[in-house]
């Protein structure tokens, strides 16, 4: 089981890399590029994942690290990390202020520990499974919601439009971030957030702060992403997922998404 120590490690890391991350997008010194999923990937990134990589390699020998960026297979372990260097690239390299570094502790393929710090919204989150979620050292729950108060909002991702028709009766919005949109979920800002396409290092570390926070999240199609398995090449797989306040919600709001098409995607393998 992961200690209290393992968290506090983690969230150390992160501010310090975030920080570093901070600079350069104050400098604008991005270098945004496509790779070979058309996705954006910067040198900040990559600079990011080496440095978060040998940090907690040195610090947890022997734990395989998982990564957008690097590693993407998991071997036979019953511990390994999960991070994303930089949850939001297109928006830092945009610009745009909501992105951030995203670490996540899994026990048998199971996230057990989770941080997500947004350096420029100056918010970090803490989860621990069974103990609870923070923000910047307080607690967080998610919102009670009234689900016909005119003010609740939900977060979807850009390609939600595309792939999904919603029949929900609340206002959307689009943040650009999966990790910045699951924690306002979890502190009770948004009722819901829809991620179309994200990967399992998208999910690791945000969805234990919405369970945490009281939330509930699950995968649109195909199978869960947790545990994550041996053997299996997580950069070919996509997790349409749903995380919403509460259970009752999240199945409500689960009968109001329609596929749009029979186009095939990618799914858990």
């Amino acid at each position: 089981m992961a200690s209290s120590s393992l968290p506090l490690f983690a969230q150390g890391l992160a501010l310090q890399v975030g920080r570093a991350l901070a600079r350069r997008f104050e400098a604008a010194r991005n270098h945004p590029r496509r790779k070979a999923d058309h996705t954006l990937v910067t040198d900040a990134d990559l600079e990011a994942d080496e440095r978060l990589t040998r940090a907690l390699e040195t610090a947890f020998p022997g734990v395989p690290v998982l990564s957008e960026e690097r590693a993407t297979v998991l071997p036979d372990t019953p511990e390994a990390w999960v991070i994303d260097p930089l949850d939001g690239t297109t928006n830092f390299a945009l610009g745009l202020p909501m992105w951030g570094v995203l670490l996540a502790f899994l026990e048998s393929g199971q996230p057990t520990a989770a941080v997500a710090y947004f350096p420029v919204m100056d918010e970090v989150y803490v989860a621990m499974r069974g103990k609870g979620a923070t923000r910047n050292g307080e607690s967080i729950h998610t919102r009670g919601v009234d689900a016909a108060h005119e003010t609740a909002f939900a977060l979807i991702c850009s390609r939600t439009p595309q792939r999904y028709r919603l029949d929900w009766p609340w206002k959307l919005r689009i943040l650009g971030s999966a990790g910045y949109e699951m924690a306002m979920v979890a502190r009770g800002v948004a009722i819901a957030a829809l991620e179309s396409t994200p990967k399992v290092w998208d999910l690791a570390a945000p969805t234990l702060l919405v369970t945490e926070a009281g939330g509930h999240w699950g995968v649109l199609e195909g199978a869960s992403p947790f545990p994550l398995r041996p053997g299996v090449d997580y950069r070919e797989a996509d997790f349409p997922m749903l995380a919403a306040a509460s259970p009752l919600l999240w199945q409500r709001l689960r009968q109001g998404v329609h596929a749009r098409t029979t186009e095939s995607t990618k799914h858990s393998p």
